[in-house]
């Protein structure tokens, strides 16, 4: 995550490793993320000349705060607080300060995964400030679709299909975003959103089943369609090299839900793969129902239903 650093912010990262740790030390954890990190190199120093502990710290600094890595940095030296390094226990100076700093910038820390999130409404990225383009990460997707949209588009006024679209739309980000997910792409007939913190495979399935129930509603008091409005939506997990963009042809997890989607749900349905449904617990798995899509593979279906 690439952040603007404050001058006090860098202030108090420089006193922290100068006060805490030794140059070695500095040397070897800066290398965790910037492999063959080598201080002398990037002072100028010959090998023969020790580096001062404040100095080495001020370069080290400047070179995280180049490669846009001083969040990362920063949730290392939490770890180092709260578990030491090479075998040994560490008071990491001006810890407090440099959290505080990073929270005053629109970030919270996620103690769980040990990382630096949004905390800001109003600033919300794809990546949640974390995911760095080029790095792989475990995500799970939700895509959502609407059925029959050429059909809907043909029929109805445009001001009829912008009111009922706006609407889904509305309803998906809500239901994503309250437990954080992120909208990775909205177009005219649905959307395709991420999530990767807290039980991320639970969430992606509780923001489905929520768009389906607000359907429900939706399609009894208040559409202005003549015929119920009716989607799909599939949830899938699996790793993706993050980027800056959504490219589903070359991202095995994102074909996969988007087939998924397309092939194996029911109008008013969600489908979840087989890795999803398994991290549900219990209490979410006997509400879904598996059906077979070939001799060996299986996806889960959930579908509203009265009794």
């Amino acid at each position: 995550m690439s952040i603007r650093v404050s001058v006090r912010l860098e202030r108090y990262l420089v006193n922290a490793l100068s006060h805490s740790l030794d140059v070695q030390v500095m040397e070897k954890l800066v290398a965790r993320i910037i492999p063959g990190y080598e201080i002398h190199k990037r002072i100028g120093f010959p090998e023969s000349i020790s580096v001062p502990k404040r100095d080495a710290a001020q370069q080290i600094i400047s070179d995280l705060k180049a490669n846009g890595l001083v969040c990362k940095f920063a949730e290392m030296l939490i770890d180092v607080d709260e578990n030491g390094i090479m075998g040994r226990q560490v008071a990491v100076h001006s810890l407090q300060q440099i959290i505080s700093e990073i929270e005053e910038m629109g970030f919270r820390y996620d103690e769980e995964y040990g990382v630096f999130i949004e905390g800001n409404q109003k600033t919300k990225t794809r990546g949640w400030g974390v995911l760095r383009p080029g790095v792989s990460y475990d995500l799970s997707y939700l895509k959502l679709d609407i059925v029959g949209n050429s059909k809907l588009v043909r029929r109805y006024s445009q001001s009829t299909i912008t009111k009922t679209y706006n609407w889904l739309k509305k309803t998906f980000q809500r239901s994503v975003e309250k437990r954080n997910g992120r909208i990775w792409s909205w177009e005219g007939d649905g959307g395709l959103a991420a999530f990767y913190l807290n039980d991320k495979n639970v969430n992606a399935t509780l923001a489905g089943v929520e768009i389906l129930h607000e359907l429900t509603v939706y399609n009894l008091f208040e559409r202005v369609l003549k015929d119920p409005l009716e989607i799909r939506i599939a949830v899938n997990t699996g790793r993706l090299q993050y980027s800056d963009s959504v490219d589903i042809k070359n991202s095995p997890p994102l074909r996969h839900v988007e087939h998924m989607e397309s092939h194996y749900t029911e109008p008013n349905g969600l489908s979840l793969s087989p890795v999803v449904y398994f991290d549900l617990g219990t209490k979410l798995e006997k509400f879904f129902e598996p059906y077979r899509v070939s001799n060996e593979q299986f996806v889960y279906r959930y579908k509203l239903a009265w009794e």
